[in-house]
């Protein structure tokens, strides 16, 4: 018990070091001092720029891990993140649709238009993946995650379509979509989302011990009185909402969702009491650290942070494939 406390608390402090470390890190320098005075550019720069940066951060990684880690509870797999059920694909079919289509679409003129029609998408195919999945009242996980994968296939060969027929300017703005930026944080777009955002911290008390017996097996959770139905329908809407709001709004970032689960249940174990909370938060700092370094590494300008996830998560990746071998 001491062990997770203190490892709660180590998150706790890596997220609060990498907010700090990404308020004063970027192409302006900002010293503390400059806070104080509301008519220099620095304080303008901080509270308007900055600051809704570090929170878009914080609750994105933090949605996305505990996303991840409420997946691998469902499918009782390591090696599953929201991305291999075709959810990710999902919001990234309807991004480029708005994005290629929306010169020619009246409704999706709107800059509001890519995140809402991606987070509709992300949704959308949550449901129709778990319409797949359901047979005689019956929710398969296994059936669930190969209809995940053939709806990826699908969505990848239909971005693959949208793309080649886009110009040179749509193109582009795909390419920079599905590398993944926080370069859109504002404090309008944190007020409109953050009930998505603060999902997480609510309901995870509510299904935690839930899934402390689920992971033991579907027939042993329902003789100890879980209604296993209920709570897979709960998960899967609860990964589909959590995802889509997080893709639609930054684009394509992955693996937070997969190995930062990894790094918190190797450290504290499988009790999703604690799981849930400090994979949040784990994520969270990881994400907004990760930001951090991709603004000042080729500063003024700056790397997406998708591509600095995907390099160290890919890594990490290989290397549980590898453990999983060896292990079998």
């Amino acid at each position: 018990m001491k062990k997770k406390f203190l490892f709660i608390i180590f998150c706790t402090g890596f997220a609060i070091f990498s907010a700090l470390a990404s308020s004063f890190l970027g192409a302006m320098d900002i010293h503390w001092k400059d806070l104080f005075l509301s008519e220099t550019i620095e304080s303008r720069v901080f509270f308007e720029l900055r600051l809704p940066r570090i929170l878009l951060g914080l609750m994105v990684g933090g949605s996305l891990a505990w996303s991840g880690a409420l997946a691998q509870g469902l499918f009782r797999n390591p090696i599953v993140d929201p991305g291999l059920i075709g959810i990710t694909a999902g919001c990234a079919l309807f991004a480029a649709i708005a994005i290629v289509l929306g010169s020619s679409i009246p409704f999706l003129h709107s800059i509001w238009s890519v995140v809402v029609f991606s987070f509709v998408g992300g949704v959308l195919f949550s449901f129709i993946i778990f319409f797949f999945a359901k047979s005689k009242g019956r929710t398969d996980v296994f059936s669930m995650l190969l209809s995940g994968i053939a709806v990826n296939a699908i969505c990848i060969s239909a971005i693959g379509v949208l793309s080649y027929f886009a110009n040179e300017a749509q193109l582009r703005n795909l390419s920079l979509w599905n590398m993944g930026s926080l370069g859109g944080a504002s404090w309008s777009l944190l007020k409109s989302f953050s009930c998505f955002f603060v999902l997480p911290l609510l309901v995870s008390p509510f299904i935690a011990k839930q899934l402390n017996v689920f992971i033991l097996g579907e027939r042993e959770a329902t003789h100890l009185g879980i209604s296993t139905e209920i709570l897979k329908t709960i998960i899967i809407l609860l990964i589909g909402v959590s995802v889509g709001t997080c893709i639609s709004i930054v684009g394509n970032i992955g693996f937070v969702g997969l190995a930062v689960p990894h790094i918190v249940r190797l450290a504290i174990g499988q009790d999703y009491r604690y799981l849930l909370i400090t994979t949040y938060i784990l994520g969270g700092g990881l994400l907004c650290f990760a930001d951090a370094i991709c603004r000042v590494i080729i500063a003024p300008s700056e790397i997406p942070v998708g591509i600095a996830t995907a390099l160290l998560g890919a890594p990490f990746f290989l290397s549980l494939i590898r453990k999983r071998m060896h292990s079998t």
